[in-house]
């Protein structure tokens, strides 16, 4: 995409050279170029009672960035749904991309987009799981870094694989997912048993097994989680993770609309962030809010969009855990049997020397009998 640079008394001139693929003013440079494409497609919506829902006989277009899908009703309103869009991208300088545009059934093979496979079954169900596509590349992904960990420590391989694994499961733990989530269990063991067997040639299995799996997570009755003995540290099962149905967003609701700020604040508050059930439960116990100052514990904001985007949040989550201590488990030292019990607090929080007993007043603390 060309931008223009703005030169006083030149106004607009045009550049050779446009801003790079991903970076972080491109797909707002791609809602600008694109606004209209919905309205060009021939989308249109009800009005009255139903103002915002789209027409029955209409097509629905769904785009993210540059990449878009539009459902019809037929054959014919597709094509004609194409001619209409592509007579809309020329005057632009844009055109579609044959070799991925593609016009398919919803219910013989369905399609793929943004790494996932939506189709629609005999049963009248639409499902939604992740691409076949997407998993083969992730597991090759996970061979790979396993392949160059090769003479690395166990904690090596945890700081490196943890926030891969999580981060994927994440971003596709709002689908059907659970069968996938099993499989990828059994190709991580294997990849582990693997690496470990290579680390440590001349060791018999049951030395293999012994050292580097066991029962790491007390909360799950599971011997065969891989780990460090050292410091306790474990690499999560995608089985582990739950199912959680991704809520539709209101009408047009934009999280850029000042007036709806306490809606989308309340949205964030309700989803559950993909850590392990034992932190969330007292998150939500806790409102989301440290025990000792009352501010959030996590900042609420737009959740990562993408697979890469969650990994890089467990790193930034991991990196304050551990080396900033950004959130522990605090257990309060009190006499009283009922203010003894585990909260999430700031670390800076408990190294000031706050007692749990001045808290805010909407956090767990509060007593209970």
């Amino acid at each position: 995409m060309k931008a223009g640079v703005f030169e006083a008394g030149e106004g607009l001139s045009p550049t050779e050279a446009g801003t790079p693929q991903g970076g972080v003013i491109s797909p707002l440079l791609l809602n600008i170029a694109l606004h209209g494409l919905e309205e060009a497609a021939g989308v249109r919506y009800q009005s009255g009672s139903q103002a915002g829902d789209v027409a029955r006989t209409s097509p629905t277009l769904t785009r993210y960035a540059d990449d878009l899908v539009v459902c019809c009703h037929s054959r014919q309103q597709a094509e004609q749904a194409k001619a209409k869009l592509a007579a809309w991208l020329a005057p632009r300088g844009l055109a579609f991309n044959e070799a991925k545009t593609r016009i398919v059934r919803l219910d013989q093979g369905g399609f793929e987009f943004l790494g996932f496979h939506l189709r629609r079954y005999p049963n009248g169900k639409l499902l939604i799981k992740p691409s076949v596509k997407a998993m083969k590349r992730f597991r090759e992904r996970l061979a790979r870094e396993f392949r160059a960990l090769r003479g690395a420590n166990v904690a090596a391989v945890l700081a490196k694989i943890a926030p891969i694994v999580r981060g994927w499961v994440a971003y596709y733990r709002t689908v059907v997912s659970a069968r996938v989530f099993h499989a990828l269990t059994n190709y991580l063991w294997k990849l582990t048993y693997k690496w470990a067997s290579w680390s440590h040639p001349n060791k018999p299995k049951r030395w293999i097994i012994k050292r580097y799996y066991g029962k790491f997570n007390k909360f799950r009755n599971d011997q065969w989680v891989f780990g460090d003995r050292d410091t306790g540290a474990y690499l999560t099962k995608p089985s582990w993770t739950d199912i959680v149905r991704h809520t539709l967003v209101k009408g047009g609701a934009s999280p850029d609309d000042p007036e709806l700020a306490e809606y989308w604040c309340r949205r964030r508050r309700k989803v559950k962030p993909p850590l392990d059930a034992y932190t969330v439960r007292l998150l939500s116990k806790q409102d989301g809010r440290c025990s000792l100052c009352g501010e959030n514990l996590l900042i609420p904001d737009q959740p990562p969009q993408t697979p890469e985007g969650w990994e890089w949040w467990f790193l930034w989550v991991t990196k304050k855990a551990i080396k900033v201590d950004y959130l522990i488990h605090h257990n309060t030292s009190s006499t009283s049997s009922h203010d003894d019990r585990t909260h999430l607090v700031h670390a800076t929080c408990s190294r000031a020397g706050k007692h749990a007993r001045t808290a805010a007043g909407n956090t767990v603390l509060q007593p209970t009998t």
